[in-house]
């Protein structure tokens, strides 16, 4: 079989046939190539290509199919932090399953309310390490396949050619191998990063320690089996006085960035083409009332503050921000999506307040990967300030430990208590100045049907179907997609 001329096409057995495909054809391409059924001297022919111009060649035969499926792959690479060649490959060798529909699951709110995994509050940081620094990495878990550290806040985790090999101390990549020896750390592809942090967010990143663990976790994150658990402080009271506490924010999102104006961010958008499945889970954990007072009189009112318990079932950039930002509670130190507020925010956060706590998920050789990351301790003084200051104590009345961490401080205030109420369903529709279409943003109160005491908020955007009654614009609402950053591009 291998010694045919370029001219004459040799007849294949099955198993000759799929022995060529294995020899002959890059890996990413062996499923597509057993579907368009080639003849034997199309295959042949494909065969005697370079592996690069493999997937050009096939285009002859089924441009729209190819098409359809580079799309897809290219879609649910990005998701995963894979090129569209290694999603193919990974979904091939079946280390990630290709679902029809990856987010089956978002058609059972109530399971997505109140039977989603999350930590207990008391169990938040347990097994993390004390921390008395919040500007260098550490240690937090390792495994045979693994290596869990903490990022600090300002340093940037880029993959790309420039990204993953600058040497400076605000590359987190670099700076990680530098501190922390790794096997990956001169592999060319992703030097073992397995996800991202924006550069504000502090907390728990995950190391492979080689290209296969890589795409181990890509097929545990894409199949929604990481557990990844955030704490974020808020602007207002998320919830009220009654609550409910708890909800789920299934909002689609689209990334967006215009290098000639040098903005970056994320805008909603729920046309399939464009916007990409986002949902967030959150629980209240604590409400403090700051008032006005003193170096803060310059506020003008007093300010509530919310702190939650987030768990991210995707990983869009600025997810956390902007879902929190349509709920009308926006994150405090956010200069993008709560930028009316930055200057009074600064007076009480040296920067966003978001920390990544945990990570949870099955490892290679089965056993369970936990990785928990103390509070930073730069913002475990601003819930201590908060505290003080919502107690009404002087600056002189400080008192207790330097950084007690994140349980110390949840014990010496309370959770708030939900209360039965009737909140009314409200939707709003919305024009989306990015795909030109009109859609509905809906706000619901669900119920448990197994335990009815037991409310979770149901926030949710979806294209619009027909006439839906409600304000076109979300005038007068304090949530809504009418909250969120509009880039310059779309202002007009």
């Amino acid at each position: 079989m291998g010694n045919e001329s370029p001219n004459e096409a040799e007849c294949f057995s099955d198993n000759e046939r799929a022995e060529y495909i294995n020899k002959r054809v890059h890996r990413s391409l062996h499923r597509l190539v057993q579907d368009l059924n080639l003849s034997d001297d199309e295959l042949q022919r494909l065969g005697r290509e370079h592996f690069r111009d493999q997937f050009n060649y096939l285009q002859q035969f089924s441009p729209h199919e190819l098409e359809f499926r580079s799309e897809r792959y290219r879609r649910r690479g990005g998701e995963c932090g894979l090129d569209h060649r290694d999603y193919q490959e990974a979904a091939d060798e079946h280390i990630l399953e290709e679902e029809e529909d990856p987010y089956w699951w978002r058609g059972d709110p109530e399971t997505l309310c109140f039977d989603l995994l999350s930590t207990s509050e008391e169990n938040l940081t347990h097994g993390a390490p004390t921390t008395m620094q919040w500007w260098d990495v550490e240690l937090l878990a390792e495994s045979a396949h693994f290596v869990a550290l903490t990022k600090p806040a300002g340093m940037f985790v880029v993959t790309d050619e420039r990204g993953l090999w600058e040497e400076s101390a605000t590359n987190f990549i670099h700076v990680a191998h530098r501190r922390v020896e790794m096997p990956t750390r001169f592999e060319p592809r992703q030097r073992g990063i397995c996800h991202r942090l924006d550069s504000h967010t502090s907390g728990v990143q995950i190391f492979g320690k080689s290209f296969d663990d890589f795409k181990y976790f890509v097929g545990q994150n894409s199949s929604h089996r990481v557990q990844k658990e955030y704490i974020a402080l808020l602007e207002g009271r998320l919830g009220g006085e009654d609550g409910p506490f708890t909800g789920v924010i299934d909002v689609p999102m689209k990334k967006w960035q215009d290098f000639v104006r040098r903005e970056f961010g994320s805008v909603t958008c729920t046309k399939e083409s464009q916007g990409r499945t986002a949902v967030t889970w959150y629980s209240v954990l604590r409400h403090w009332r700051v008032p006005a007072v003193g170096r803060l009189a310059f506020w003008g009112q007093d300010r509530w503050f919310t702190l939650v318990q987030l768990r991210i079932l995707t990983g869009r950039t600025h997810q956390i921000r902007l879902h929190m930002a349509f709920l009308g509670h926006p994150l405090v130190g956010d200069i993008k999506y709560n930028a009316s507020r930055y200057e009074h925010d600064c007076a009480v956060v040296p920067r966003i307040f978001l920390h990544c706590l945990r990570m949870e998920f099955q490892d290679v050789d089965g056993e369970t990967f936990t990785a928990a990351s103390e509070l930073a301790p730069d913002l475990q003084m601003v819930l201590c300030e908060l505290q003080r200051l919502s107690e009404g104590h002087d600056e002189e009345e400080r008192k207790g430990e330097l950084f007690p961490g994140l349980a110390k401080i949840l014990q010496r205030s309370k959770a708030p208590v939900a209360k039965p109420s009737a909140q009314e369903d409200e939707s709003i529709r919305h024009f989306c100045k990015n795909c030109g279409e009109y859609e509905v943003a809906e706000r619901r109160q669900i119920h448990d049907r197994r335990a009815d005491e037991r409310r979770a908020m149901y926030w949710r955007m979806r294209p619009q179907e027909g006439e839906v009654e409600g304000p076109s614009d979300g005038r007068g609402k304090s949530w809504g997609p009418q909250m969120l950053w509009v880039p310059t591009e779309l202002q007009n």
